[in-house]
């Protein structure tokens, strides 16, 4: 039986719970987005840089702790999955997370930015408990936040339109972040970094818990679990026996990989090879055409080809745009920012889409278990966008050393040559291997309509003999 959590009444179709979704719940959700993005953009591209050049950590240990804590995140992202599936409240099982969980992202981001008094061994010790915390307490929102549109409707086009709308406000929060940071750095510090980055990660903190408060406000879920009970074996079955899911992974993985490299080293590309940290700013603003571009265009790509074929088809764009940008140079400004936003063009589409593939497995596994685990499927997410940032981010150090950076001082033309290499054709490169799974993913948009229908007869042959 289908449930509006708010209200109590039941409906006889799925169809009808697509219907329920009110834009001012799309709009919540989508506002949701931006607070999460704000503070996420803030602390998963500047701590390597912040731990590097203010904190004063090497970049062997930074790679190590992110590595470290992408582990845990194995353990605690399908943790934090099954509790949010479990959760049982008034508001619904995800909606709940956006109301107690803001204050404690907002402290962790703050002591992540903070520079104590502290050196040698305690100062690693102090990072690498206050970055775990963080990583901690962002799943414990991020989780229920993408679970939320597969408990919102169980129309595919719905849904996907949910997705698009929540990737275009991430994405619009990550280039407003990244417009913002560097002035409101300066802002608050000058050329004081630590306490410019401190500033920064109050001012974020407290924006995005206003946001997050926001989305609570204006969401609702409409579709409820088919039982109350949970079972663990089911929920193991959902993942293990999934293999849309396990594709959508690994393609996720590769695909948020391509670009996360180029943002992490983007910064130095900017400050050391055009010689101006003040165009980080532009850079994100150039940024932002493509990004809503390619965010609005993707459920038509996907209504047109297919969700498997449009993906395939953005990996393929990144390359050749990455090809021309390549040989551009580092000359011509203008022509290296219109590329930088033909690139985010592939990442707008591809966020949907991914988003998309795996709401559908939720009703893939539901059909082989007969239970929803929306919170345990769409923690993979999470789960892989943080493993993304700790194999991206030990590659990254990786670069640095490789590249005989030098923090704060000249660089060789060697590690000039590295830095445009990362930026411009390394993302198409690994983005194309994201192609080589999606061979084998079968979960077709007439299939997955099948199942949808299926799953419906059971629901009411179910409540036909009761």
């Amino acid at each position: 039986m289908l449930t509006n959590i708010e209200t109590g009444s039941s409906t006889k179709s799925e169809v009808l719970v697509g219907e329920l979704v009110t834009k001012k719940e799309v709009f919540g959700h989508f506002v949701g987005g931006i607070g999460q993005n704000l503070i996420f953009t803030l602390w998963s591209s500047y701590m390597m840089m912040f731990y590097t050049d203010v904190f004063g950590l090497s970049p062997v240990f930074v790679g190590g702790l992110f590595l470290f804590a992408r582990i845990w995140d194995a353990i605690n992202d399908p943790m934090m999955g099954i509790i949010a599936d479990k959760t049982n409240t008034k508001w619904g099982r995800f909606r709940p997370w956006l109301l107690f969980t803001p204050i404690s992202i907002g402290i962790c981001l703050i002591l992540n930015f903070t520079v104590p008094n502290l050196t040698g061994i305690a100062a690693m010790v102090y990072a690498s408990i206050t970055y775990v915390l963080m990583s901690m307490a962002f799943t414990a929102v991020d989780i229920p936040y993408w679970s939320l549109p597969a408990a919102m409707t169980t129309d595919p086009t719905k849904r996907t339109k949910i997705y698009a709308y929540a990737r275009l406000g991430t994405s619009l929060a990550s280039v407003a972040a990244s417009i913002l940071i560097i002035p409101l750095v300066r802002l608050y510090g000058g050329e004081n970094l630590a306490k410019g980055f401190f500033g920064t990660a109050v001012t974020f903190a407290i924006i995005g818990g206003v946001l997050y408060l926001t989305s609570f406000s204006l969401v609702r879920e409409h579709v409820a679990a088919e039982s109350d009970k949970f079972e663990f074996k089911k929920a193991l079955k959902a993942f293990s026996q999934n293999k849309p899911l396990l594709i959508t992974m690994i393609a996720s993985l590769i695909t948020n990989s391509a670009l996360l490299i180029k943002m992490n080293l983007q910064i130095y590309y900017v400050q050391y090879n055009l010689n101006n940290l003040d165009l980080m700013p532009t850079f994100a603003f150039a940024a932002l055409p493509g990004i809503i571009i390619g965010t609005i265009i993707a459920p038509k790509l996907c209504q047109k080809f297919g969700k498997k074929y449009t993906l395939m088809g953005s990996n393929i764009f990144l390359l050749i745009v990455g090809i021309v940008f390549y040989f551009v140079g580092d000359s011509n400004i203008n022509l290296i920012l219109f590329l930088t936003g033909l690139q985010t063009l592939q990442m707008g589409c591809s966020m949907v889409v991914l988003s998309a593939m795996t709401a559908d497995t939720i009703e893939y596994a539901e059909w082989k278990t007969g239970q929803r685990n929306e919170g345990l499927i769409m923690s993979t997410q999470t789960f892989i966008t943080k493993i993304g940032i700790a194999i991206t981010g030990a590659i990254s150090a990786g670069i640095l050393s490789a590249a005989n950076y030098i923090p704060n001082g000249v660089q060789t033309q060697s590690t000039l040559s590295a830095f445009h290499l990362v930026v411009t054709i390394l993302p198409g490169i690994i983005g194309i291997f994201a192609c080589i799974p999606l061979i084998f993913y079968d979960l077709t948009e007439e299939k997955h309509e099948q199942i949808v229908k299926e799953i419906e007869d059971r629901k009411m042959n179910n409540i036909t003999s009761l």
